[in-house]
């Protein structure tokens, strides 16, 4: 059969519904339609027949990522635009990565975040995309934000990043950067500065701990953000600058027993 006749017929393929047959190119190409999704494209006949023509709006990356007419893989190397998308997916949509990372459980991405096309030029646009060793932040300017979004993401140095990751293993028992030791029977509080942990005090209660803690800390966020000022995204450093540690735990409810635990 001509492909001039193939115009308007309707072919199955292996893994993406079916197509649509809209106009004739030339020899074999013809123009194409996926029926499910509206993608539309140039396909070879002879692959439309054996049903491999991929639709490109299909959502294939963890089940909820489209890649669009963008490549996964430019001269045998992976873009770092798609580096960042797919892990920002698994973060949010693997279940085995939530059994190790249980904190990202509730974490999802925007619509507009799960076309690569569109993520990948929004990166471009970005302050810092383009800077080795920056990461990609959902939590800076949105406090307890589970989003991945244009409005909540931002890129930021690396001492940035991990200044304000709390790994407190007796957060649910303590405020944070506080423990208790059974041996001095008081509360200490501190900080690390980025090389080794600062010890801020002795104390007689949970609270009067957490405030040294949170006063040294909130000052070491300023002394970061005002380092990166003229390099971070305005929104960044406005977040930074007004940043206010909070204890977690209501230190009314503490009991001392536990044993001292490295912050």
């Amino acid at each position: 059969m001509n492909e001039l006749n193939y115009e308007g017929k309707i072919f199955k393929t292996n893994n993406y519904g079916s197509l649509i047959v809209t106009k004739y190119i030339n020899g074999s190409k013809v123009h194409i339609k996926f029926i499910d999704t509206g993608y539309e494209t140039v396909a070879d006949m002879g692959q439309i027949k054996k049903g491999n023509v991929k639709d490109r709006l299909v959502a294939t990356v963890w089940g909820v990522g489209v890649l669009g007419d963008e490549p996964a893989c430019v001269n045998g190397k992976t873009p770092k635009e798609y580096m960042l998308w797919g892990s920002m997916l698994q973060r949010c949509y693997d279940d085995k990565y939530h059994s190790k990372h249980p904190t990202y459980k509730d974490c999802y991405v925007s619509e507009k975040f799960k076309y690569y096309p569109y993520f990948k030029d929004w990166c471009s646009e970005q302050i810092g995309f383009n800077q080795t060793g920056w990461d990609l932040d959902k939590d800076i300017l949105v406090r307890g934000n589970k989003s991945y979004s244009e409005d909540t993401c931002v890129f930021v140095p690396q001492e940035i990043n991990k200044l304000l990751n709390r790994q407190d293993k007796n957060q649910d028992k303590y405020p944070l950067g506080v423990y208790y030791d059974s041996r001095e029977n008081n509360f200490q509080s501190k900080i690390h500065n980025g090389k080794k942990p600062v010890r801020l005090g002795r104390f007689s209660t949970a609270e009067e701990a957490f405030q040294a803690y949170k006063q040294a800390k909130e000052a070491q966020i300023k002394a970061v953000a005002n380092k990166w000022k003229d390099q971070i995204d305005t929104r960044a450093y406005e977040a930074l600058m007004a940043y206010q540690v909070e204890s977690q735990v209501d230190p009314r409810n503490i009991s001392p027993n536990t044993k001292v635990v490295e912050l």
